[in-house]
């Protein structure tokens, strides 16, 4: 419970995310539970752009917990963040999606705003955008989905990325760059037409 505590005075940074680790690695369930609040929205955002469907999002993030719960006591700390482990567990949980579904999904284009009538046209002009932008990233290849959401929507930096994919940095550069120069090509084509 003392390393519980240390990690909830956020006083230790890194040190009080390995704390929480270790207690949840030895059944406390309050330990995960921290993990949990931390890294839920992250989780689920980076599932969501993969699967296209918020309710799948939902299922495979709630999937992606448990089976962190299950493996915690096997998780060991390389110098990657255990958001790295548990996005390799979400692309894993992802993958499996698709390889059941076989079928493509409908997007679930109801996006959330916090100023949703401030600016009706400016609101409206954006959603369709992002839809546009979203789209586009559901049409990449899924290896460069992976990499588009890691690194320009979750914002992790080259190296957790390659630790979650099993690549190298080098190799997730590459990847990243084209990506971009196909989605620069999808969003030119969907302008064009």
């Amino acid at each position: 419970m003392k390393k519980l505590q240390l990690a909830e005075t956020g006083n230790a940074g890194v040190d009080a995310e390995g704390a929480l680790i270790d207690a949840a690695a030895e059944g406390d369930v309050h330990a995960f539970a921290a993990l949990y609040d931390r890294y839920l929205e992250q989780v689920h955002r980076y599932l969501y752009y993969l699967v296209g469907n918020r309710t799948d999002a939902e299922d495979l993030t709630q999937q992606v917990f448990l089976s962190a719960w299950q493996a915690i006591g096997r998780y060991r700390r390389n110098g990657s963040p255990i958001a790295a482990w548990l996005i390799r567990i979400a692309h894993n949980k992802a993958m499996s999606h698709h390889r059941r579904a076989k079928e493509t999904c409908c997007l679930d284009l109801e996006l959330v705003s916090r100023e949703r009538w401030a600016d009706p046209e400016g609101k409206a002009v954006a959603d369709c955008d992002r839809v546009a932008v979203r789209r586009a990233v559901l049409k990449l290849k899924p290896e460069q989905r992976e990499v588009i959401v890691m690194r320009l929507i979750e914002h992790m930096d080259y190296a957790d990325i390659a630790a979650a994919l099993g690549k190298s940095e080098g190799n997730v550069r590459v990847i990243q760059h084209r990506a971009l120069v196909e989605l620069r090509r999808l969003l030119a084509d969907e302008v064009n037409s």
